[in-house]
């Protein structure tokens, strides 16, 4: 009678644990440590000495040696357990013996598997048994270990497929790991890559926002840095999943078909050497361009860095092919590289498909966000404003004016030098899809769309957190001088900060476009119960907060009076203060320009007093730069003035200098 045969073979599972079963042990101890340890070591500490740090979120404790043991120890696992396919002799052996191919794969990979959940598994046990024996439940709750457990396993195994998916593609064990982090990246690269390049060839390309709100959603491993901040959900555990599931069956077909004379070569199979190739080479190319765009914002300087990085990254791509030098006589495939990237570049920059022109209707926009970064999009607990969405159509329209007079003044915005100022555009339209644009621009050259939208209430009450706090939530707020060398003032008084909030929301209602840059006469900051704060400018137009402040006795503490001033000095910046802003040294630039008698120095108070009120923010568009000196102070500030905030007698001094 035949003998059965047993599908499970124990002397390669027995063979394979004296080689790696060293590297599950090194993840156990490891997690160990980085957790159940560190956790007791948490809980005996005396907590009024020693705040406890262990959180909801368990990736954040010891978050660096977490994340160093997932991101390592999966890929290090496939380096061992199939290095034999990478060494003839041991691939040849292994495939001598008289076991499936499969079933070796198979053997190897659950063994990968079993090594990488056992660990993960143990932890938990042993987390929950502490959970149930300590003060940890204090802290957390078993949902919290079983979502860490869920997490830590699904990305584990994700990384340790996708390496073996590597490995049955390079003959090399050595590209097999790098080979393995850059493919994890390259999505996530490649698209960075070509948000950087989009940004010079199309006018108001997003690049930062999609830099850092888009980026992580392209590659599984920025997603698991980001751990520490965000759980992944459950779209991201089915598509990771999902991706584990397709690598692990491409890699055992790879495995079935693959070949022994295949160890030692770069890539084994032909059908993925020119991939690889034109693959170095659109990277190398992309950075180029990126490269030389940042080092001198000139589009001749990108096409200069387009045309190096690609001659550089096709032939180290043929250099790693070939394993040899001598390939430079391969031009043809060089140029039909270089030809067909230039076509796109240009037709991209044509504007192809009207990017740049593209405004939506009114009609078809839900809801829109304007402010200047894509920083108040995203999840941030000190933002007060949950909603920064207007859904006014009044507001609406403003918005989508001011977009279209950017469009039709974009030859004079792109040659402008000062670009201080950035405007995000965020469009939520009712079809659900979105438009998004981000504009580098000086705001005179809209004044008249943008002033529109800023003096109207639905922007105010979306852009200023004052209009979205909790007044019981105040705990109280600090009034300080933006001038000179006063001190701060506090106030805790509930009735004088409820004063205070109700005055500030009428006054920012009143404020204009022209008021943004003008010389604050104070600034409140306003602290809550919850570690969080906001602050109000106070603009020296506020008269009914200056009147509060001379009513509570506050005045004379937090502002500044020109009997506090030594001296100011006025400069035509036009013609003889342009280096002063971009000088490191402006303090001595102003000294030269007063030993140079450049301008006119005022140190009466009636002279004084009447241009405090006008003083702004210093900026190249303003006409005059006002050196300040203080009587209790020795250094000097400096701020401008604009062309018609002037007296006629200083500019006609001025005019007589030269």
């Amino acid at each position: 009678m035949p003998s059965k045969t047993s599908w499970i073979n124990k002397e390669i599972i027995i063979q394979s644990l004296r080689n790696v079963g060293w590297v599950g042990i090194v993840y156990f101890v490891g997690l160990l440590f980085a957790l159940p340890v560190n956790i007791i070591g948490q809980l005996s500490r005396d907590p009024q000495f020693y705040p406890v740090a262990i959180y909801e979120n368990l990736f954040k404790v010891q978050y660096p040696f977490q994340m160093g043991l997932m991101l390592f120890i999966p890929v290090i696992l496939s380096l061992f357990l199939f290095r034999y396919v990478h060494v003839k002799q041991s691939g040849d052996f292994m495939h001598s013996l008289p076991i499936r191919r499969g079933t070796l794969f198979f053997h190897y990979t659950w063994l990968g598997f079993a090594l990488l959940i056992i660990p993960i598994v143990l932890n938990t046990i042993i987390l929950i048994t502490l959970y149930t024996v300590t003060d940890l439940q204090q802290y957390i709750d078993i949902k919290d270990i079983l979502l860490w457990c869920r997490d830590m396993s699904i990305m584990s195994l994700l990384l340790f497929t996708f390496a073996t998916f590597v490995a049955m593609i390079t003959g090399l064990t050595a590209v097999q790991g790098a080979l393995t982090y850059i493919l994890l990246l390259l999505p996530a690269g490649i698209f960075m890559l070509i948000s950087s390049s989009l940004n010079t060839l199309l006018f108001g390309f997003p690049e930062d926002y999609f830099f850092n709100v888009e980026i992580e959603k392209y590659s599984p491993l920025i997603k698991a840095v980001y751990l520490e901040n965000a759980l992944f959900t459950r779209t991201d555990i089915v598509l990771f999943a999902a991706i584990t599931l397709i690598f692990y069956g491409l890699s055992y077909k790879l495995y079935d078909i693959r070949k022994a004379e295949f160890a030692s070569q770069t890539i084994v199979y032909p059908f993925l050497r020119p991939v690889f190739q034109y693959g170095v080479a659109l990277c190398f190319t992309l950075i180029g361009g990126s490269y030389f765009f940042a080092l001198y914002q000139s589009q001749e300087w990108s096409w200069f860095g387009y045309f190096i990085g690609s001659f550089i990254g096709y032939y180290i791509g043929e250099m790693i092919l070939q394993k040899n030098w001598r390939v430079f006589r391969h031009w043809k495939g060089y140029a039909g590289f270089a030809v067909s990237f230039a076509l796109i570049c240009f037709l991209i920059q044509t504007d192809l498909f009207q990017y740049e022109e593209k405004v939506p209707d009114v009609a078809d926009v839900e809801k829109v966000h304007i402010s200047q970064s894509y920083y108040s999009l995203v999840d941030n607990p000190d933002n007060l404003i949950k909603d920064p969405f207007m859904t006014d159509p009044k507001a609406i329209e403003a918005v989508i004016n001011l977009h279209s007079e950017i469009i039709r003044k974009e030859e004079l915005i792109s040659s402008t030098d000062d670009r201080r100022e950035q405007v995000f555009l965020y469009y939520k339209m009712k079809d659900g899809s979105k438009l998004v644009r981000n504009y580098s621009l000086h705001m005179d050259e809209v004044a008249a769309a943008y002033a529109s939208l800023y003096e109207m209430k639905d922007f105010k009450e979306n852009t200023e957190q004052i209009y979205s706090v909790n007044p019981k939530k105040i705990d109280r707020l600090t009034i300080s001088p933006d001038m000179g060398m006063r001190e701060s003032v506090e106030v805790t008084d509930p009735r004088q900060i409820n004063e205070v909030l109700k005055i500030l929301k009428e006054e920012i209602y009143s404020t204009t476009v022209e008021d943004r840059d003008r010389v604050n006469l104070c600034s409140v900051n306003f602290e809550l119960s919850e570690d969080q704060w906001f602050q109000v400018e106070i603009n020296p137009d506020y008269t009914a907060f200056e009147a509060w402040l001379k009513d509570n006795g506050y005045f004379d503490d937090v502002t500044t009076k020109d009997s506090d001033i030594d001296w100011m000095y006025v400069i035509d910046q036009e013609r003889d203060g342009k280096q002063v802003l971009n000088s490191m040294e402006a303090e001595q630039e102003v000294l030269d320009l007063i030993r140079d008698n450049k301008g006119i120095k005022l140190d009466d108070p009636a002279e004084i007093g009447p241009l405090l009120k006008q003083l702004r923010y210093p900026q190249q568009a303003n006409k005059y730069l006002v050196a300040i000196k203080y009587k209790m102070a020795r250094q000097i500030e400096i701020r401008s003035l604009k062309a018609d905030d002037a007296p006629s007698g200083i500019v006609e001094q001025l005019n007589n200098l030269h």
